[in-house]
């Protein structure tokens, strides 16, 4: 079956969200139509957004339904587009250890972990946004290492103040200012301001369900060049190797050698268990760079991998 085409908002897609539905799975068939023009949407405007390395960041729509996540309610709907699922993985057992299992339960989903863009629809607007969250650490930290040079943060200030007299920037719930008036000083506070938040640090602009725009078929067309605009933005405060105001890499790097190695280290007694020499014993006397065991059998000395043998 053909994935279906995007086509146009109208006044029944914004109603799915009336406060009566919220609650209820009786109107999970609504929200559903809806899901299917997201996944519609983001199929059109994934080809234009990237991620600073060029590679595609992928796309997904929340639920429809009412879930232990969404504290059973469906108040709104999101697509989202964030770093694909290699690139969230170097990361996210990072952040999950410094996350309680009540948040994880919360909101298990892994963009509470990483910055992305986003179209929200709800009863009244959709809104289109970058958002990144106080507990999308790596992110955040990358966020506030990097406005910590003036230089840097002039830079950002920079890209903020020239996005359209529409949009704004804010702690959601907390703040919102209009982004073309932005100064360091109201930049510096809401960079600062974000780790403690428990909250979205957004920059974004919404239309109005009564806008013409988002009636007509070529919204698609708007959403993409929304999206396209805060793209820089996107590059300029998110995490990877060659925006690394952290010294990430080195930790990531080390994190790979303790998997490979499985947490095995120098003097460690095991035994073999795979390959020509399973069924012997002897002594780790070191760990390479890559993983890799050094191990005396003997008075022999063999290179193994973690997974070839076990601790004693």
């Amino acid at each position: 079956m053909p994935p279906v085409e995007f086509t146009a908002f109208v006044s029944k897609d914004f109603d799915a969200y009336l406060e009566n539905k919220w609650k209820s799975r009786v109107f999970n068939r609504e929200r559903l139509e809806v899901r299917e023009k997201l996944l519609a949407l983001g199929r059109r405007i994934a080809p234009s957004v990237v991620a600073a390395d060029g590679s595609p960041l992928e796309y997904e729509v929340s639920v429809e339904h009412p879930a232990l996540w969404n504290h059973h309610e469906v108040q709104n709907q999101h697509l989202f587009f964030s770093r694909n699922k290699e690139a969230r993985k170097e990361i996210d057992g990072i952040i999950s250890k410094n996350r309680t299992m009540a948040a994880l339960i919360d909101d298990p989903s892994p963009l509470r972990n990483h910055i992305f863009l986003s179209l929200m629809i709800d009863l009244g607007r959709i809104e289109l946004a970058l958002k990144v969250h106080s507990d999308a650490a790596v992110d955040r930290d990358n966020l506030q290492r990097k406005c910590q040079d003036f230089f840097q943060r002039e830079k950002l200030l920079h890209l903020i103040q020239n996005l359209s007299e529409h949009h704004t920037v804010g702690i959601m719930g907390q703040s919102d200012y209009p982004a073309r008036t932005l100064d360091d000083d109201t930049l510096q506070s809401l960079v600062n301001a974000l780790p403690s938040a428990d909250s979205w640090l957004s920059i974004g602009r919404s239309y109005s369900r009564e806008d013409p725009a988002v009636l007509d078929l070529t919204f698609a067309d708007v959403a993409r060049d929304d999206l396209r605009q805060l793209l820089p933005l996107l590059h300029f405060i998110s995490w990877g190797r060659d925006n690394d105001s952290l010294a990430m890499r080195a930790t990531l790097k080390l994190k790979e050698v303790k998997q490979k190695s499985r947490g095995l280290a120098k003097n460690d007694r095991v035994r073999v268990v795979k390959g020509v020499f399973s069924g012997k014993t002897g002594k780790i006397q070191d760990v390479d760079a890559k993983g890799a065991l050094k191990v005396l059998l003997g008075s022999m000395l063999v290179k193994l991998m973690g997974d070839d043998v076990v601790k004693m």
